[in-house]
């Protein structure tokens, strides 16, 4: 037998024990869900933080729409924009890190509550699994805003 088809043979090998590793470890797992939409609209802080980005992206848009216009230069103008683009990307990052972070806690103490150790976006699941969304979002509400 060639070297090569003792090394295919060998990776066919180990990918075969590895599948089978990973089915015996999935099936010790228990898998929940939650619809990430509904939990992030049920914090306390959502609308304000919301409606500040949106104030924000607003006022970003507009400053860069009126340099842009007063720029001769078409690579400077996209620069304006895209400087612009970044900013707001940072400010949203920068406000709803806090949030999703909290999320995350609640999502992770709920999960250990019920004995899930494996959490999914709501759209993954096709059948089966613990739907914790009411549960988080219970947890969720009773942050302080």
């Amino acid at each position: 037998m060639s070297f090569k088809k003792i090394l295919a043979v060998t990776a066919l090998g180990v990918l075969m024990w590895s599948l089978s590793m990973t089915a015996v470890y999935a099936a010790s797992d228990k898998i929940g869900f939650i619809d990430t939409q509904r939990v992030l609209v049920a914090h306390p802080k959502y609308e304000t933080s919301q409606k500040y980005i949106d104030e924000f992206i607003t006022k970003k848009t507009e400053e860069a729409r009126a340099a842009a216009e007063k720029e001769p230069d078409q690579n400077k103008r996209l620069e304006i924009i895209d400087i612009a683009r970044r900013e707001s990307g940072r400010e949203e990052m920068k406000v709803m890190n806090p949030i999703t972070d909290e999320i995350n806690k609640v999502i992770e103490t709920v999960a250990k509550s019920k004995g899930v150790t494996i959490v999914l976006e709501r759209v993954y699941i096709f059948f089966g699994g613990v739907d914790l969304t009411d549960d988080v979002i219970k947890g969720v509400r009773a942050i302080k805003s």
